[in-house]
């Protein structure tokens, strides 16, 4: 939610200032569920596939747990009717 918060925080100055909104930035129209699936899978999940060929323990500990939590929000994605392709 703070890192949403963020977001939805530089979309209003943007807004205030007659710019287009960013991606996943306007408050009104970004879908918390897929938003989440789209940030950890193209920006948190590659870094950390980094990470681990650099360190072992990242592979085993931590891939896993960013996979989980993309099966958790993609889950919410298909309760709330959401859609990763919207964003």
């Amino acid at each position: 939610d703070r890192c949403l918060e963020e977001f939805f925080a530089q979309g209003d100055k943007e807004k205030a200032l007659r710019l287009p909104v960013s991606p996943n930035c306007d408050r009104d129209t970004t879908k918390k569920a897929a938003c989440q699936v789209g940030f950890i899978t193209y920006v948190v999940s590659p870094a950390y596939e980094v990470l681990a060929m650099i360190l072992e323990p990242v592979e085993d500990r931590i891939l896993p747990v960013l996979q989980s939590n993309i099966e958790f929000w993609k889950g919410e994605e298909e309760k709330s009717g959401e859609s990763t392709t919207e964003q």
